[in-house]
């Protein structure tokens, strides 16, 4: 295998790296085998490679939602890098544009509100890329906006390296979902429609979603997000409880602090996870047992990883 993986990629490929500074959360961990692919071309040969190896393939966008429990990943892991936008059509009132699954969303809002394309503003401060936020359906809430709400259609990719054109409906988009999640089909650049409104307006609400997210979430220390994802409002009700926040429920537990080696549960906000740097992944497992037992002594709730598990 590794022989025919040289044969294709030369000195693009890379045996036994290193990978821990391409996760937010900075997982102590090592790939053994690792590429980037930075076009459609490379996306194509590299998956339909792996795909007749039978070798399994692990895909890194901005490396945000995504937790390591193991300090080796047996697989290929392919580091996003295609990043490609451009203008598809505009009208009075609204501009469709390109972006590729690589492309970070704290540059598309950057470049959208500076141009007064309404859409993604809400999601400043977003870590990750626009091929993961589709994948996740990456939502804000303070007003409810989901990053698949503005998508008119899509190029995915299967995982024998077929590519095909889909509409926004194919994805079923719902809270923390998309069909991709099933199919483990790769989405590859989307065409989203924008509507134009003034920046200074655009701006404001950037930076208003910015600064909450800094009020009420650990901001610039090493977590992969919310780790769980919010209990449903049935169990809300069933329960009689305040809040459908996972947060919350975690804080009521008195888990708040809990720490297992360098993972620590955020004092700020409960369903985020901290790595104080040299997190150990049979820690992070540790504690994340301690975390959905408890809910499910105290709640008889299971919970559910918002995050990709690795």
């Amino acid at each position: 295998m590794q022989s025919e993986l040289l044969k294709k990629f030369g000195n693009k490929l890379q045996k036994n790296k290193d990978i821990s500074a391409y996760f937010t959360m900075h997982f102590r961990v090592k790939a053994d085998y690792y590429i980037e692919v930075k076009t459609l071309d490379e996306w194509k040969k590299t998956v339909k490679t792996a795909h007749d190896l039978k070798l399994p393939i692990v895909i890194l966008g901005g490396g945000s939602n995504i937790a390591v429990t193991k300090e080796r990943i047996n697989a290929l892991v392919i580091r996003n890098r295609y990043i490609h936008s451009k203008k598809v059509s505009e009208t009075k009132t609204h501009v469709e544009m390109l972006y590729s699954s690589g492309y970070p969303i704290g540059r598309i809002v950057k470049e959208t509100t500076e141009k007064g394309l309404s859409g993604f503003e809400y999601h400043l401060g977003l870590p990750g890329t626009i091929g993961g936020a589709m994948y996740m359906n990456s939502k804000w809430t303070k007003p409810e906006s989901y990053c698949g709400d503005t998508l008119v259609y899509a190029y995915i990719m299967t995982r024998d390296g077929k590519i095909r054109k889909e509409k926004k409906s194919y994805f079923k988009f719902a809270y923390d979902y998309s069909i991709l999640q099933e199919t483990k089909e790769i989405f590859l650049e989307g065409v989203y429609r924008f509507k134009k409104e003034k920046p200074e307006i655009l701006k404001k609400r950037s930076q208003e979603a910015l600064a909450y997210r800094k009020q009420t979430q650990p901001f610039g220390v090493a977590t992969c997000g919310c780790f769980f994802q919010n209990i449903s409002f049935d169990d809300q009700k069933k329960l009689n409880l305040p809040s459908s926040s996972v947060g919350y429920l975690i804080d009521k537990s008195g888990l708040k602090g809990k720490k297992i080696g360098a993972f620590e549960i955020s004092t700020k906000h409960a369903n985020f996870i901290i790595n104080h740097g040299s997190g150990k992944p049979e820690d992070l497992e540790r504690l994340l047992d301690i975390i959905r037992d408890s809910i499910r002594t105290k709640y008889r709730i299971e919970l559910k990883e918002e995050v990709v598990i690795v």
